[in-house]
């Protein structure tokens, strides 16, 4: 087994998925694309060194769970930095919102 191999593949893959979530600049996603295929090529790398050393059944059991910690932690991500900018750009809206009817109104708001 390589397991080197399975974990350069497993951090390709996240920083390449990643990059490519948050990305909006073409130059970061291009990157991004070039972190995942990286990737793909480690873990089909890894699966080649381990075959013939410990059967199919674990290299596919080994693979599979490095592809559900890949998939929850991508998960995990996904979920924190939209509720981070969410919060961020409510707070901005109702700071925003507050400042005009202040100035509509010419008193402060109850808050």
């Amino acid at each position: 087994m390589c397991p080197a191999c399975y974990i350069n593949g497993l951090l390709f893959l996240i920083f390449g998925a990643t990059g490519a979530a948050i990305a909006n600049n073409p130059w970061v996603i291009a990157v991004s694309i070039i972190l995942t295929i990286a990737g793909f090529y480690w873990m089909w790398r890894a699966y080649k060194k381990n075959k013939g050393k410990g059967g199919l059944a674990k290299n596919l059991k080994n693979t599979l769970i490095f592809i559900l910690i890949f998939a929850a932690g991508f998960a995990t991500a996904s979920y924190v930095t939209h509720d981070y900018f969410k919060s961020r750009y409510d707070t901005v809206w109702q700071t925003d919102i507050s400042d005009l009817l202040e100035e509509e109104h010419g008193h402060e708001t109850h808050k």
